[in-house]
Formats: structure tokens, C-alpha cells, sequence
């Protein structure tokens, strides 16, 4: 009988450049927090400092859970954990971009917000449009643009907003 593919089935190759993306995202967070404390952490936002700090654990706990996808048959917990904690973990580095680019200019990380929002959904959109149509599949799509959403409002634009 064959097994029902979950709607967040990863393929090894896609683990491996999701561990590859998550690793480079790790250095340029370390080399950030490098600068920002090297220049004096009180130019920048407590927010913008706590959520480039929260990225690296969930980045490297990320990559070791796309690892075991590799070698492990049943991987859906893997894979959604990783999927998870991923998306968490790269949300919240754009949106501690997004806050210190507003210490600087308001109306460019306005924009900045603004098109990370009209670009994820026009992806979304179009990959639903080439999906099967199983409705399982496009609904996990959503789901991931709204998880997305959720977390770039919350942790990013809200505050942004919020700011003096």
C-alpha cells in the first residue's frame, strides 16, 4: 500500500540546500552580531538584538534536524520540526533587518517590509497555481505563506510601527 505523502514531504536534496542556506544565514548572523557589538549595541534596538541572537539557535538546531532526513525513513517530524523552526529562525533575521534599517531611514524599511510581504505572496500564489490539485498540499501552502506573514507582522512591521 503506498504511503499518503504529507504535505511537507522534503526530498534529501532539498534537506541538503535547506542545511546549506541555514549555515550561511549562522555566519552572517555571527558576523553581525560581531559589528553590532564592535560598534556599541546601544545604537541598535533591544528587539533587533534579541532576534538576530534567537536566529542562530533555531538556524543550528534547524540544520541538525534536515541532517537526519538523510539517513532516516520516517522523517515527517523531522521534516516539519525542521521546516519550523527554519522558517521561524529566517523570519525573524529579516525582520531584525528591516528594525535596524528603520533607525536609519523609516521609509526604506517600510518598503523593505512591504515587498518582502508582496513578494512571498506573489511566490506563494504562483506555487499553489503548480500544484496538484490536492487541496492537503495547497492548504499546507498557506499555511506556510501565513506562518510566514504572522511572524514577519509580529515580529517585524508591528514594532516597526511601534517605534518612536
Amino acid at each position: 500500500m503506498a504511503k499518503r505523502k504529507s504535505a511537507f514531504d522534503i526530498n534529501p536534496h532539498k534537506a541538503n540546500m535547506k542545511i546549506t542556506i541555514n549555515s550561511a544565514m549562522i555566519g552572517v548572523l555571527f558576523f553581525m552580531l560581531t559589528f553590532i557589538l564592535a560598534s556599541g549595541q546601544t545604537k541598535f534596538n533591544f528587539l533587533v538584538l534579541a532576534q538576530l541572537v534567537l536566529a542562530i539557535p533555531l538556524l543550528y538546531v534547524s540544520t541538525l534536524t534536515y541532517s537526519k532526513i538523510a539517513y532516516w525513513q520516517e522523517f515527517e517530524a523531522w521534516d516539519f520540526f525542521g521546516w519550523m523552526i527554519s522558517n521561524l529562525g529566517n523570519t525573524i533575521v529579516l525582520n531584525a533587518i528591516g528594525l535596524m534599517v528603520a533607525s536609519i531611514s523609516r521609509g526604506l524599511a517600510l518598503t523593505y517590509f512591504l515587498l518582502i510581504i508582496l513578494l512571498m505572496s506573489i511566490y506563494s500564489i504562483i506555487n499553489i497555481s503548480y500544484m496538484a490539485e490536492t487541496s492537503h498540499i495547497k492548504s499546507s501552502r498557506f499555511f506556510k505563506l501565513v506562518f510566514f506573514l504572522v511572524v514577519l507582522l509580529v515580529g517585524g512591521l508591528v514594532p516597526f510601527l511601534l517605534m518612536a
